[in-house]
């Protein structure tokens, strides 16, 4: 019995082995045994990723961040341990000193906005790098008034109560008048001096107590001496702190005759509160902007509380009256407590934590409205989320699954689904994510998920044609490793550490599309016959490929290779192969039953090829120069069905797909005549 097998769609990327027998699900004739150095297209089929170009050296392992000023003034940050390195278009600006060390570079937390960068660190003062010239940049602590909190521990403050000493020095019994203080106004009462002011005294305290400023009963009044003149104002329990530039204030209302008084602090206040971080208590580990405030998430001491600034005045976050625009702190309310991993602006607040998923519902959140709700338990890794298609995107807790966080209209609330169910083994333990949007060229959205292991999964989507697809990015050895990667206005830029003759360096490179090799650079020129500027791979074997044709591989020596012919036109570069392995062939709804189990065989396969060359079936290359075409004059790119004769039987009946040389490759179907 014979048959033909056509795949059109590899939009669903690699699936995980352990879904090799669900020939019941749908995605099974839309995904790959493997994909390597790939991406999914929209279109259906795959292409092989573009090369990467050689841009600069650093001298030990590097974070690379994107700080977008704006379309026309982009940066590369390089952080390395202790320093930071600013580049635009591959030339170094500045250089800072920063305060983090060693593995600390990989830990710290990172957003921009505008001119400004805020970096956050659990043992370190939250930094701001600001721009200021195209040229110049600089680094400071970026708090300007801090939060209080009472930790009520054995290393709190010891408390003491600040006194304050108010004389009438001219008043009249029946004057009417109102207390203020720090701003805030009390409700008028009645100076009485017939009772030697004791009432008088009753009223201060009274009207004290009831100002939003000052803590319910923490302040007492007491008359000193006889005439009703002289009163004591102590701010002991929770108001016991230094007042010293905030005096109580008397206001003339009416009825007075002769008016005048004094305040003065007899006893300095000691408060039990203390600035919510510092050295001992710890910083902030994570941030965002959002809605016109900064906010901080978490803290050694306080590791699932959140605090905002005020609006537009991002460094301020000491309260003062309460006001719809003053700074905003919340606790998560759990059973447990929850570390606060990330926190993230979309279109609500949205706080991720190890163990739970919340959001601030409230638009504008205030200080009166702030109210932090539990959505979903997933658990998040500390690994900073991204927005693709208007969801946000996490990695859960363990590191081997990538979730999706979306409203749900129908639910009024969030919703958490795995995304990366299908592709768990591509995802290990990551470190680092990036975005890359679609263009008018590609409509396709990327996101880079950099794994531990030093390889690269990379999610192909586009939700409006449901394609959601994985594939992994390798580098030409195991000893060469992505250590960072980053995005800088829609471009993938790329930190590698290569083993290079024999030493271990580390390489930013950028992804180009115009080349196929890694770690690569060009040559233009009028028929050279040596290929200079190659000292970064000493004594490396590499491709070349000159005025668009494959010339023989070269060692790198004395940072040149010599080639022969001349050319006009050269490219030279590390090698990386695409493959495509198809999964075990099973064509649902044939007459005789599921054929999955049995014996097969690929009598011949018929690949539509677009502007492709160097393509190689199951080790059968598809031949793309004509008898008798010079051998240094480049193939045409193939475009069309090919079609190979293939031996044998399996019970899989797999095909594999690659190419060896530096060309394009783009597979956009798969036909297979399939014999049982």
């Amino acid at each position: 019995m014979g048959f033909w097998q056509v795949q059109s769609l590899l939009s669903r990327g690699e699936i995980d082995p352990r879904y090799v027998g669900r020939i019941d699900l749908p995605q099974y004739y839309q995904a790959m045994a493997l994909g390597r150095n790939l991406y999914s297209m929209p279109q259906g089929g795959v292409t092989k990723r573009p090369g990467t170009e050689y841009r600069f050296e650093i001298a030990s392992a590097p974070r690379i961040e994107a700080f977008e000023f704006s379309v026309d003034q982009s940066y590369l940050f390089v952080f390395t341990s202790s320093s930071l390195s600013i580049y635009r278009d591959g030339v170094l600006k500045d250089t800072l000193v920063t305060p983090w060390f060693g593995t600390q570079v990989q830990e710290f937390d990172y957003i921009q906005r505008a001119d400004t960068v805020i970096i956050t660190h659990p043992d370190y003062q939250p930094q701001r790098i600001l721009r200021e010239t195209d040229i110049s940049f600089t680094i400071d602590g970026c708090i300007e008034t801090f939060p209080l909190f009472d930790y009520n521990d054995g290393i709190s403050p010891v408390p003491s109560a600040e006194i304050q000493r108010l004389t009438f020095t001219g008043s009249t019994n029946g004057d009417r008048l109102k207390i203020s203080f720090n701003g805030f106004l009390s409700d008028e009462f009645i100076h009485n001096i017939d009772d030697d002011g004791v009432s008088t005294a009753t009223d201060i305290e009274k009207e004290l107590n009831s100002l939003p400023n000052v803590k319910r009963d923490s302040v007492t009044v007491a008359k000193v001496g006889v005439g009703g003149l002289v009163f004591d104002i102590t701010f002991g329990g929770e108001s016991a702190t230094e007042w010293d530039n905030v005096k109580v204030t008397p206001i003339y209302v009416k009825n007075a005759t002769t008016w005048a008084f004094t305040v003065a602090q007899t006893q300095a206040g000691v408060s039990r509160l203390e600035e919510v971080w510092s050295p001992v208590r710890g910083w902030p580990r994570t941030c965002t902007f959002h809605e016109g405030r900064l906010f901080f998430g978490g803290s050694k001491s306080l590791p699932n509380t959140i605090w905002g600034s005020y609006v537009a005045d991002y460094f301020r976050f000491l309260p003062d009256a309460g006001l719809d625009d003053e700074p905003i702190q919340a606790t998560l309310d759990t059973d447990q407590i929850n570390v606060i991993e990330a926190i993230y602006s979309n279109r609500s607040l949205q706080i991720f934590t190890e163990g739970a998923e919340f959001y601030a519902p409230g638009s504008p959140l205030t200080p009166e409205n702030i109210a932090v709700q539990r959505q979903t338990s997933i658990g998040s890794k500390r690994v900073r989320p991204v927005t693709i298609d208007g969801f946000t995107l996490f990695l859960q807790r363990t590191g081997n699954a990538l979730y999706q966080f979306m409203f749900v209209d129908a639910q009024k609330a969030n919703a958490s689904s795995s995304i990366s169910i299908l592709a768990p083994h591509l995802i290990k333990d990551p470190i680092k994510m990036a975005v890359k949007r679609g263009t008018s060229d590609n409509d396709a959205n990327y996101v880079y998920i950099l794994n531990s292991d030093g390889t690269l999964t990379v999610f192909n989507t586009l939700s409006s044609q449901d394609i959601a697809g994985f594939t992994r990015w390798e580098t030409r050895t195991e000893t060469d490793e992505i250590v960072s990667i980053a995005t800088v206005s829609n471009e993938l830029y790329l930190a590698v550490a290569r083993d290079v003759d024999g030493a271990t360096v580390y390489y930013v490179e950028k992804e180009n599309e115009d080349f196929y090799m890694d770690c690569a650079m060009s040559q233009s020129g009028s028929d050279f016959t040596t290929i200079t500027g190659l000292s970064y791979l000493e004594g490396e074997t590499v491709k070349v490929k000159a005025d668009g044709a494959v010339r023989d591989d070269a060692v790198v020596s004395g940072g040149e290779v010599v080639i022969d012919p001349g050319a006009d036109y050269a490219e030279v570069g590390l090698d990386f192969r695409p493959t495509v392995t198809t999964l075990p062939l099973n064509v649902p709804n044939l007459q005789g039953g599921p054929n999955a189990a049995l014996r097969k065989r690929i009598l011949r396969v018929a690949l539509q090829i677009y502007e492709s060359n160097g393509v190689i079936v199951n080790g059968r290359r598809i031949p793309d120069r004509v008898i008798g075409q010079n051998q240094f004059d480049p193939p045409e790119p193939i475009t069309g069905l090919k079609r190979l004769f293939l031996p044998g039987y399996s019970l899989e009946a797999q095909v594999t797909i690659t190419q060896d040389t530096p060309f394009p490759f783009t597979i956009l179907s798969i036909a297979n005549e399939v014999k049982i």
